[in-house]
């Protein structure tokens, strides 16, 4: 049986180039992988904070119209607040208030914080039970 021609150094050094050219493709490729997931994580964990945010100055504020006199709550026009729920000029979170009457003594509250980087607002509604009117001095 004949014996199988070898490659000679020349072809040799070829096929080792071409897999350290492959080899440099995968990692490229597995570097980029794990670089785009690293920032979808990230996109995904600044939502996530930005949304909760949202919701504490969501409750925080309907428990703060729940305390008042139910008879003078009314609607509030959009206003800017930081993340303490302060208003301030250019806040990081837009908060509205709408007050609906459902019947003479029931009031559909639903409190909407926007933040102000494009996230979808966070809504939260409740009603609100308004008793007999106590006239004045009785």
């Amino acid at each position: 049986m004949p014996a199988l021609p070898t490659p000679d150094a020349g072809q040799r050094r070829g096929f080792a180039l071409l897999s350290i050219m492959v080899a440099v493709v995968l990692l490229a490729t597995a570097v980029m992988a794990i670089g785009a997931a690293n920032t979808t994580r990230l996109r995904s964990q600044t939502i996530s904070t930005t949304r909760t945010a949202a919701l504490s100055l969501a409750r925080d504020h309907l428990e703060a119209v729940r305390a008042r006199d139910p008879w003078s709550v009314a609607s509030e026009a959009p206003q800017a607040v930081d993340a303490t729920g302060a208003p301030v000029t250019g806040g990081e979170f837009t908060r509205e208030l709408v007050v609906t009457v459902v019947q003479d003594n029931l009031l559909m509250l639903e409190v909407i914080i926007t933040p102000r980087r494009g996230t979808a607002p966070v809504r939260l509604i409740t009603n609100l039970f308004r008793g007999a009117r106590i006239a004045p001095g009785a």
